[in-house]
């Protein structure tokens, strides 16, 4: 059976970790991802290409859902294993099964190949070959790495939409 979006609610199924923390600013919403804030029990929202993300805030039943939360106010922050509702940044098109990467400002975009290029040019290059050699080292891609995969397929190319997805942080 197909997940069936909710209103009012970020949870769609799942068992998902929740960590208690507090909120550090005025920006935190529901639906949108968050990293660490100044202390460890302080989380501030997720930045593009965000290399720590901690999961979503989830809702809280005292504030209505579209309402940021104060500074200093208690929240969950839902971890994987879980289907939650997200927002996807103005600008992405996913289809179902899309991976997806922090964008700014706590919301999400469609996850980019990764790709290496060549240099090339007049310049003389100590190497072992006509093209050097590159050496690629860490384990967290440039752009982030992959927090949720698209539950449904959804076209923001105009404005932030809603968007069901499941986490794998």
């Amino acid at each position: 059976m197909p997940f069936v979006k909710p209103s009012n609610k970020i949870l769609v199924g799942g068992n998902p970790i929740v960590e208690e923390l507090i909120t550090e600013g005025t920006s935190c919403k529901p639906g949108l991802f968050v990293k660490k804030g100044t202390a460890d029990h302080q989380v501030t929202l997720a930045g593009d290409g965000e290399q720590k993300p901690l999961g979503v805030l989830d809702a809280d039943p005292r504030y209505p859902i579209a309402n940021a939360f104060p500074d200093k106010h208690p929240v969950r922050v839902l971890k994987a294993p879980a289907v939650v509702v997200a927002t996807l940044a103005s600008g992405n098109n996913v289809v179902k099964g899309a991976s997806l990467v922090c964008a700014a400002n706590g919301k999400l975009k469609a996850a980019a190949t990764i790709s290496v290029s060549v240099p090339s040019g007049a310049t003389n290059v100590t190497s072992n070959a006509a093209q050097p050699d590159l050496t690629e080292i860490g384990s967290i891609p440039p752009y982030g790495p992959i927090v949720a995969y698209a539950e449904e397929s959804v076209d923001a190319s105009a404005a932030d939409k809603s968007i069901m997805v499941r986490l794998v942080i």
